[in-house]
């Protein structure tokens, strides 16, 4: 049956509606900034979600170095026979999180570095060697000094020849410009004669 004129426009408009938001979501897709987004954005979550899988999400991150921490913490409090399971465990903890198990080495190496004194042994070989490091800075400063004064000998004796040679240079050249004046003189002359 037919519609009322009310209704008709109710419905024209509801299509308008319609045809307006379609428009727009292709304008929206077809539009170059827009579309460049969206591929920032796959690429940003690719690389977000390899990211994860490599070193784990935020919280499990967080959580690997929290139990880590406390656990290498008690462990070695501990001192015990289980200070030789800290290997593997601080393996377990940081499987999948290079950073975390380079920070974790870090941080052991350090505390043992802090906890363990210099060794006597230690105390020799640098009271050996500073005598050794000594006269390698003494060798190396008079190789230095010599190499100056070698360079300095060559550049006098290159001055000293470029200032000889400019010289004769200068004396042939006044050499021939006299004899090419004597030459225009002579031809000059000659020149005059014969007229």
């Amino acid at each position: 049956m037919g519609q009322t004129a009310d209704e008709l426009r109710e419905d024209i408009e509801r299509r308008r509606e319609n045809l307006s938001g379609t428009v727009d979501a292709i304008e929206d897709r077809v539009r170059p900034g827009r579309i460049i987004e969206r591929r920032r954005q796959a690429v940003q979550s690719r690389i977000g979600s390899a990211r994860d899988r490599v070193m784990g999400t935020r919280n499990q991150l967080g959580d690997r170095v929290s139990s880590a921490a406390d656990t290498a913490t008690s462990k070695v409090r501990d001192m015990g026979s289980e200070v030789t399971e800290m290997p593997e465990l601080v393996a377990d903890q940081t499987r999948g999180a290079p950073i975390i198990a380079g920070a974790v080495a870090f941080g052991v190496g350090a505390l043992l570095a802090l906890v363990l004194p210099e060794t006597e042994a230690e105390h020799r070989v640098a009271d050996q060697i500073q005598p050794q490091l000594a006269a390698a800075t003494d060798a190396a400063k008079d190789m230095g000094r010599q190499a100056l004064e070698t360079a300095q000998e060559a550049s006098q004796g290159a001055l000293t020849e470029l200032k000889e040679s400019a010289t004769e240079h200068v004396s042939e050249v006044a050499e021939h410009a006299k004899g090419a004046g004597e030459q225009v003189k002579e031809t000059a002359k000659e020149s005059a004669g014969s007229s």
